[in-house]
């Protein structure tokens, strides 16, 4: 068999492998569903990508200026943060979470499903395989020319106080 058919053969044995994200990675991991969460952030939006390594079936983009960017309010034992995919009245809310205890800083992350202010599924990424990293949501949008104010839980853009 030539290289040419050697390679077809492999394509199509393997299938296309789900893409790595092009600028910076908030989220990675495999799910207790058997699927695949990925969420990318780019220069001025997140993508969202969940389904079967390779194809997901679902794949969303917000803009920053969505504000949909929920940031660690600064308390509690793990630092955690969150961004919102809004889609046909859902929201699917991705999160991830660090615990402070240097002794159990495994990362764990996940999406919840929301309609309204209901959960409708939560989705969570098999513990150890997570690949995460603390703030990077926050530091996207700061980096973007975005402010948040804590006293109105919004973004703007502008100078930070």
């Amino acid at each position: 068999m030539g290289n040419a058919l050697r390679l077809l053969a492999f394509l199509a044995l393997t299938g296309p492998a789900m893409a790595a994200c092009p600028e910076e990675t908030y989220l990675s991991c495999p799910t207790d569903r058997g699927d695949y969460l990925e969420v990318c952030i780019g220069s001025d939006a997140f993508t969202y990508a969940y389904g079967p390594k390779g194809a997901p079936e679902l794949s969303l983009s917000v803009p920053m200026s969505a504000g949909t960017v929920t940031p660690w309010p600064g308390v509690g034992r793990a630092i955690w943060s969150a961004v919102g995919f809004p889609n046909a009245g859902y929201t699917y809310e991705v999160w991830n979470s660090v615990d402070r205890d240097p002794d159990n800083i495994n990362p764990m992350g996940g999406v919840n499903v929301l309609q309204g202010d209901a959960m409708i599924a939560q989705i969570v990424c098999l513990p150890g395989t997570v690949t995460a990293a603390a703030f990077t949501l926050e530091d996207a949008m700061a980096g973007a020319g975005y402010c948040w104010d804590f006293d109105s839980r919004t973004w703007s853009r502008g100078a930070c106080n």
